[in-house]
């Protein structure tokens, strides 16, 4: 009944803080992806896939974050309610609410290291395709007459004078587009275009009755040629080998410093969550007197603290500016130092006493 009871009061407010985490992700991500649709970049229906694949690969950080708050909350509760007091005047040791807490921490810790080596690949190599397909084409269909649009970082430009509502095509169209060397210009004017979409369904923006420029970057012009009908299909997607979806198998074997980052970070993730959650527990303690929320602001600021160091630590290994070993794992073992020290028998008993 105790550990049933101890798991709840931790779980209820993880889970409220997750929630909220969730919503908070979401809600920045839409704003962001909203910005892209409104300038014709991604379509609207992509969005909402968007959205969710970002908060499969946040899953890793969100989950850790929030047991370590809702551990906090929790105890931190029963302390200022005396009921931890009442533990142990029950012949409950702190030690015994430790291993306790430690069950679901182990179990969340499980389901982290699952999003970690397997949930984040899959989810960043579903969101670069479908960026991928975003960024290699554009939508006609979700531009405005009269605004200019830009893609793939600038090396596009788009812009229609009108539109016909009835026909669905545009009027007075204008793009212009570099090579991928960007040494050449390449310039479209039509009179019409439409968008329709091709046997793979990816949509093409098809034009009518115009001209094609392609100029030198000094202004030279290097071919001039006239069409009834052009279809500007996208580009090849890249096939560039990305390390965040690659599988924990593939990046297994490699000697790359930055595919020895990625695989060192998805196997901490699963220590970074038991770790928190031990952390937690001393860093619960508060006086009867004391509000249960007193402590929450240092919680934050030592995980953004430990978040950040991995983060440059692992930015560092990438970099080739310190050693793969202990590299990122260093700030794993300083955390598990301090908290073999917080929890040590002489000071939990003392704290508790």
């Amino acid at each position: 009944m105790l550990s049933r009871y101890l798991a709840w009061e931790v779980l209820k407010p993880a889970s409220v803080v997750l929630s909220i985490l969730i919503v908070l992700f979401a809600g920045y991500s839409w704003v962001t992806f909203l910005a892209s649709a409104a300038n014709a970049l991604i379509p609207f229906t992509m969005i909402m896939g968007l959205i969710g694949l970002k908060i499969a690969i946040a899953l890793e950080v969100l989950l850790p974050v929030s047991l370590y708050l809702g551990i906090i909350v929790g105890l931190g509760r029963l302390y200022t309610d005396s009921e931890v007091k009442a533990f142990m005047a029950c012949g409950i040791s702190p030690y015994r609410i430790l291993v306790i807490i430690l069950i679901p921490t182990c179990l969340v810790a499980v389901v982290v290291a699952m999003c970690s080596l397997f949930l984040r690949p899959w989810a960043y190599g579903h969101s670069y395709q479908l960026k991928a397909e975003a960024e290699a084409g554009f939508r006609i269909s979700n531009s405005d007459p009269g605004h200019f649009y830009e893609r793939r970082d600038g090396s596009l430009v788009f812009y229609a004078e009108a539109v016909d509502s009835q026909q669905q095509r545009l009027k007075g169209v204008f793009i212009q587009s570099e090579s991928e060397n960007g040494n050449t210009l390449r310039v479209i004017s039509a009179q019409e275009a439409e968008e329709r979409r091709d046997a793979n369904g990816i949509p093409i923006p098809l034009l009518f009755d115009g001209y094609e420029y392609k100029l030198s970057r000094d202004g030279d012009i290097k071919h001039i040629s006239s069409f009834s009908q052009m279809g500007i299909y996208p580009q090849q997607l890249s096939t560039d080998f990305k390390r965040k979806a690659a599988s924990t198998a593939e990046l297994w074997p490699s000697t790359g410093l930055r595919d020895i980052a990625e695989i060192h970070w998805r196997f901490s993730t699963a220590c970074s969550t038991i770790l928190l959650g031990l952390l937690a527990i001393p860093l619960s303690r508060a006086a009867p007197r004391q509000g249960k929320y007193g402590k929450i602001v240092a919680a934050i600021v030592t995980f953004a603290i430990y978040y950040f160091s991995g983060i440059l630590l692992m930015t560092l290994v990438e970099q080739g500016n310190i050693s793969p070993f202990p590299g990122q794992w260093g700030a794993i073992g300083a955390l598990a130092l301090i908290v073999g020290v917080l929890i040590s028998p002489s000071r939990l008993m003392r704290t508790d006493a």
